[in-house]
């Protein structure tokens, strides 16, 4: 559409322009997400490839070494990140920002607190009743995170101006290198730390990766402007504070298992790996649509509850079929992913799934809330929940073991997805709609009674037949419209 002719509907009719303009945003969306979901889906085949590998290759030791580490790290990463990736995000989202200036400060922030944790990780794990193999994995691992958390740092940037396919790209060049080198080290008999090395190397090509695919649109220098990066600190702070709760419950299970049970940790730490897989998908999804929210809770109440509601939708439409769909497969898809000696782990992932469906809908209204600026509010919230999950840990980790832990995840989850439900709620002043909820937990419930009746099957033939059977029932009753699908996918704008 010409520019003028655009100009012209805008003054004579604001509601088809509207529309037209909603549609264009969402299309664009839509289309991000696609890329992004067919490059994480590609990046994940890559993951899924290097636990398979290490879950067949490791002894039991050193495999939990590679989870406690791993976990350990990751907790780390919180001081590292400071909540600086969704800040990037919200600041360089707002009309008129130095996206230059901005985006290179966030990026010497990074490698300044890199530097600083990751080295204090490796000091600090001395010091803690970890195995020998865990410390040292600890010291191998820990540049392959620096990398790692710098080069998520960037994401944002390919957000806002609706370009992830560059930043996907870069990724799974990362990603097939180390699947690639992983496959290398079991073949010559290297190591648990060669591997953990090789991990370092393919994250520091990733970061050199995403700077390059960037040019085209800002040039990325680290910079250590003051100014910027007090404003990034006080924006990001209770995100901050917030993700250390949220790894307090989310990940304190790992660590306390590790020290009470550390023969459990194996099959646990087995299942979360499939877990993460699961959990990447909605926060994925929301780093596209977050500035989109920023922008219309500014401008237009209606469109936001519109965006807040359609991606509530998928949201459902995704997991509520998981949640079935796992208690038949678990079991045959955890042998079939790290090896058949974690087939104890499909028993905990059957329970975790539960998990899943609070992480979905947490991330969903967390997201939100920060679209909103009411971080602050929550991180009681947060404080609660970790102090919840804590004490259960503590409590209930050393008589059950890693069911304990499990339920323990499953109840923090729980609390989190009630907490930034009501918070965002109330700000907004609105309720979702759960019509589509419903009739995708009728069209799970048919999947599950289908897969229930059949003969043993292969364990993918299961999973795609069961998406089968969803997806049909779903479009049978309305749950989704084929022409609402159509509308999602990219077209020509004249």
């Amino acid at each position: 559409m010409p520019v003028q002719l655009f100009s012209r509907t805008l003054r004579k009719k604001p509601l088809i322009c509207y529309t037209y303009g909603i549609m264009s945003v969402m299309k664009r969306i839509a289309t991000n997400y696609i890329i992004q979901m067919l490059g994480k889906g590609l990046g994940m085949v890559a993951g899924l490839g290097v636990i398979a590998l290490l879950g067949r290759y490791l002894g039991d030791e050193d495999w939990a070494a590679y989870i406690t580490a791993t976990t350990f790290l990751s907790f780390f990463g919180v001081f590292v990140d400071f909540g600086l990736t969704l800040t990037l995000t919200q600041m360089i989202s707002v009309p008129g920002a130095d996206e230059k200036k901005i985006t290179g400060s966030i990026l010497g922030i990074r490698l300044t607190s890199g530097a600083i944790f990751y080295t204090l990780s490796i000091l600090v794990v001395t010091f803690l009743p970890y195995s020998n193999e865990a410390k040292a994995a600890v010291a191998a691992g820990a540049a392959a995170f620096f990398f790692m958390s710098a080069a998520g740092s960037l994401i944002g940037v390919f957000q806002k101006h609706l370009a992830i396919r560059r930043y996907v790209v870069a990724e799974l060049i990362s990603r097939g290198f180390y699947l690639a080198l992983t496959l290398l080290c079991v073949v010559f008999h290297l190591g648990l730390l060669p591997i953990l090395g090789a991990m370092g190397l393919a994250n520091g090509l990733w970061l050199i990766f995403v700077i390059v695919a960037a040019k085209p649109l800002i040039i990325i220098r680290p910079q250590f402007d003051w100014k910027t990066w007090k404003e990034a600190f006080h924006r990001s702070a209770p995100i901050a504070i917030s993700t250390l709760f949220n790894l307090m419950y989310l990940r304190g299970d790992v660590l306390i298992l590790s020290w009470v049970k550390p023969n459990e940790v194996g099959q646990y730490g087995a299942a979360y790996k499939v877990i993460d897989v699961a959990t990447a998908l909605p926060t994925m999804f929301m780093g596209l649509v977050l500035p989109q929210l920023t922008q219309a809770w500014g401008e237009n109440k209606e469109n936001f509850k519109n965006i807040l509601q359609k991606s509530l939708d998928i949201f459902l439409l995704a997991v509520i079929p998981m949640l079935f769909g796992v208690q038949i497969v678990a079991e045959s898809l955890t042998m079939l992913i790290i090896g058949p000696k974690f087939a104890v782990a499909g028993l905990v992932l059957k329970i975790l799934v539960l998990a899943i469906v609070f992480v979905f809908i947490s991330t969903l209204y967390g997201h939100t809330i920060v679209a909103l600026h009411k971080q602050k509010i929550m991180t009681w919230g947060y404080a609660f929940t970790a102090a919840v999950s804590v004490i259960g840990y503590i409590i209930f980790i050393p008589k059950y073991g890693m069911w304990g832990a499990a339920w323990i995840t499953c109840l923090s989850e729980f609390l989190i997805a009630l907490l930034t439900f009501v918070v965002v709620s109330r700000v907004t002043k609105t309720l979702p709609n759960l019509t589509v909820a419903f009739k995708a937990i009728l069209a799970s419930i048919i999947m599950y009674l289908v897969l229930l009746t059949l003969p043993d099957l292969p364990v993918l033939a299961e999973v795609a037949l069961g998406g089968l059977v969803y997806a049909v029932t779903i479009v049978s009753i309305g749950g989704i419209k084929v022409g609402d699908l159509k509308t999602l996918l990219p077209k020509k704008v004249d």
